[in-house]
């Protein structure tokens, strides 16, 4: 299944809280773009959002993986399912 994630950060995130855990984050982001959890992502010019293609077998599945990201503390996440049909 696929699923449409977007992600805002928390407008309390301070700048310090981003920087002490940004090394983290993105080792664990790879990890799931890896295990072909993540399929693309696409940030915001001001950087505190962005949006991204999901596949997993539930979106319990999916959840389970974005909660496991360093930031997640730090995110307001909406989730979409998408249609896989080819229009």
């Amino acid at each position: 299944m696929r699923f449409l994630s977007h992600v805002k950060i928390k407008p309390t995130t301070t700048e310090e809280e981003i920087n002490e855990l940004l090394p983290t984050e993105q080792a664990r982001f790879a990890e799931l773009v890896e295990q072909g959890l993540i399929k693309s992502f696409y940030l915001s010019h001001t950087r505190d959002e962005h949006w991204s293609i999901l596949i997993g077998d539930s979106l319990e599945e999916v959840r389970v993986a974005v909660e496991s990201l360093p930031f997640y503390k730090f995110m307001e996440i909406e989730y979409t399912e998408l249609v896989d049909e080819e229009i």
